[in-house]
């Protein structure tokens, strides 16, 4: 007997993001710790009145419906972040009232370790911003509620792709925890390496610290990393490795300079082997893998996750 193809349905606008903003505890959340800072950053150089742009509440905890699409919800498209790559794709097949679930609210490149640096935090591009609004589309993003819960998580997704059972959570962040420790079967950092590469499509990882050793447990943070203070976080947990977006700062200007300063003292003394997927890439595998089955079977929403061309930008 074959299974039956799932039914979608559309889902009333304001339904559903009350639904996802009870599940992730949007409204408990004040302001998120990091988007608070980084929207005013991008858009207010521009003289850009985001403010009258997004939603109210958004303005206010920069965390759920960013932009009010039309009232009945068709699709939803899952991505990391807000880049021209991936709007473009989204815009050539999305429909009217289509949501966009977004990690980020805002674009960022974080370079690649092979290749070009990367600019940092960058605001959406203002004429595919107007075209989503033109066309009715809904924006919703979930930041650190999404690092911090236990079931739908960026962490806990990362975890399951390495078939590992979490025993710790650390780092307080937003309404719970931005790092797992997990313990996984016993490998080495090159086989490891190696399965998450595959998994989340990447053309290479980025290695740092010691480049090969058993490991067992491992320190888990999704996205940023890429700061000698993340590492060193995780290492203070016990762990054997560090999994994470970045183990390497390739921002242009102070910041990422302050970072690699910080990262050429520290490493040299660390004893993990730090694996970075990339910022984009490590935060994917929650869309992939768990934010668009819980969006078809939980609000039986169709859903579909979107990459990049390339994790390293």
């Amino acid at each position: 007997m074959t299974e039956k193809e799932p039914i979608f349905e559309k889902q009333p606008l304001n339904e559903l993001v009350d639904s996802l903003d009870k599940y992730f505890g949007v409204k408990e959340l004040d302001k998120d710790p990091a988007m608070s800072r980084f929207i005013p950053m991008v858009y207010d150089p521009l003289g850009y009145d985001w403010k009258s742009v997004f939603e109210p509440d958004f303005c206010e905890r920069f965390n759920g419906l960013m932009l009010k699409g039309a009232e009945q919800t068709g699709k939803a498209w899952c991505i990391v972040f807000p880049s021209n790559e991936v709007l473009t794709k989204i815009l050539k097949s999305a429909q009217e009232g289509d949501m966009i679930f977004s990690h980020h609210p805002v674009n960022m490149e974080c370079g690649d370790p092979r290749g070009a640096m990367g600019k940092g935090f960058l605001p959406i591009d203002l004429e595919l911003l107007q075209e989503m609004r033109t066309r009715k589309l809904s924006f919703y993003a979930v930041h650190a509620p999404l690092d911090s819960n236990t079931e739908v998580s960026t962490n806990d997704a990362l975890v399951r792709l390495m078939d590992g059972e979490v025993i710790k959570q650390f780092d307080p962040y937003g309404l719970g925890f931005a790092g797992r420790v997990c313990r996984i079967p016993r490998t080495t950092t090159s086989v490891l390496a190696e399965k998450l590469r595959i998994a989340v499509g990447l053309p290479y990882v980025d290695l740092a610290g010691i480049k090969e050793r058993d490991i067992e447990l491992v320190g888990v943070i999704a996205g940023g990393g890429g700061s000698a203070e993340d590492l060193k976080t995780a290492e203070e947990q016990g762990v054997d490795a560090v999994v994470t977006g970045e183990v390497s700062a390739k921002i242009i200007g102070s910041r990422g300079d302050k970072e690699r300063a910080m990262l050429v003292e520290y490493l040299p003394t660390t004893k993990v082997s730090a694996i970075g997927l990339s910022h984009a890439g490590s935060e994917f595998v929650v869309m992939r893998d768990q934010v668009v089955p819980f969006l078809k079977d939980r609000h039986h929403l169709d859903a579909t996750s979107v990459p990049e061309n390339n994790w390293w930008r």
